[in-house]
């Protein structure tokens, strides 16, 4: 039993409790781009796979418009030896762990939260333990589901210091839910709180932030929210590339160094960063120079593990008082939600809504290529975000 009609929306005709009770899906299936075998070039096309169903209170069934595509994509498919079948109850074997979408359906037990999402386009983020974005529908929780405002909402930032409002594309929410909740998440584990209301103007001032690896998905929102919530604070991103460093310059940092250079930037015992985001393997080379750069009672904050963390040298960071903590986007999903992930995007949307956060979106994407069925080709999206060497966001549109 599925309630297919918002209650909450007084512009729309009003439907009965039975009415909406007794409606049903116009399909039971659904075309899934998945696989049988581990290994990306064994994606495929599934046209007759079982559309899932809300059953819990806080279940909602989001028709998607676009997957975000992020590297854990391909951790996950690459995950054992390429032609390894999956495990029978993950096949087809669908990924993809966010997006943007409308919410076609709830319960009929479901509470009013999740009963005032129906009809709405949103952001989402998906469960890794069940089936994933790169599908026509996905289910997801509505603590990890956020409405996005539209043109006739109160676009006004948290404190109502702004009347200025954008208007949100799909495909720039759709950038959100895994690469703008790890940035989110990241930048408050080393205590950079990221709000919609206007900073002070001096925030930030006489403090640096160093964000290795800076031109992906999530360094990129990184430099956006830290500038837009810390005018004064001095951002500096590590590259591999001139067109990397053109890239984070443009998204807002303030100095760009070379991998192999953080030292460069000041080391010792008094350090040169008051916050460290690491979104590459921490090798022993890597964490030994941002161990060098710390400041005393600086923070750092690892995304990415490897073997690298196995064994970290933490002898320089305790001398210096220092605190390294980790972040993946998906602990609280496994932990009972235990951030408000929604209100996270929520956030996130109020910035852009407004103004003064714009969609890192990578300028490799346009609308004619992202089509699933382009994305899969050689040298299509999904591919490039496979390679490491996308600038930016990049989505996929789900189509028929």
């Amino acid at each position: 039993i599925l309630f297919v009609a918002p209650l909450h929306n007084p512009r729309m005709n009003k439907r009965s409790l039975e009415e909406m009770t007794n409606a049903s899906s116009e399909s039971e299936t659904m075309k899934v781009l998945g696989t049988s075998k581990f290994g990306r070039k064994n994606l495929s096309f599934i046209t007759e796979h079982p559309k899932p169903r809300p059953e819990s209170s806080t279940d909602v069934l989001v028709k998607v418009e676009y997957s975000d595509l992020n590297p854990v994509d391909h951790h996950k498919l690459n995950m054992k030896p390429d032609g390894t079948p999956t495990p029978p109850h993950r096949t087809p074997f669908i990924v993809g762990f966010g997006g943007s979408g409308i919410v076609e359906s709830v319960s009929s037990n479901a509470d009013e939260p999740t009963r005032a999402l129906l009809r709405k386009r949103v952001a989402f983020l998906a469960n890794p333990a069940t089936d994933g974005s790169y599908a026509q529908y996905v289910l997801c929780d509505r603590h990890v589901v956020a409405a996005i405002p539209e043109d006739d909402d109160d676009g006004g930032s948290a404190d109502g210091s702004s009347s200025h409002t954008t208007t949100i594309p799909s495909h720039a929410a759709a950038c959100i839910p895994v690469a703008g909740c790890t940035a989110f998440e990241s930048l408050e584990r080393v205590g950079l709180t990221i709000a919609s209301s206007a900073p002070p103007s001096a925030a930030g001032e006489g403090k640096r932030l160093l964000v290795v690896g800076g031109s992906g998905g999530v360094g990129s929102w990184i430099t956006r929210f830290a500038r837009s919530n810390y005018p004064k604070l001095d951002i500096v991103c590590t590259v591999g590339s001139e067109e990397s460093a053109a890239w984070c310059t443009k998204m807002g940092c303030d100095k760009t160094v070379q991998h192999g250079e953080i030292e460069t930037l000041g080391s010792g015992p008094k350090g040169s960063c008051d916050y460290i985001i690491c979104l590459t393997e921490p090798t022993k080379e890597v964490f030994a120079s941002l161990a060098e750069v710390l400041r005393p009672y600086g923070k750092i904050c690892l995304v990415v593990a490897g073997e690298g963390i196995k064994s970290l040298d933490l002898s320089f960071v305790f001398f210096k008082c220092g605190t390294v903590s980790t972040e993946t986007v998906f602990s609280s999903m496994r932990d009972g939600h235990r951030l408000d992930q929604a209100e996270e995007m929520t956030t996130i949307l109020r910035l852009m809504k407004t103004g003064r956060v714009i969609a890192p979106v990578s300028t490799s994407w346009a609308e004619d290529k992202s089509d699933w069925k382009e994305s899969i080709k050689e040298g299509g999206y999904i591919n490039l975000v496979g390679s490491g060497h996308a600038k930016g966001k990049l989505v996929m549109k789900i189509g028929d």
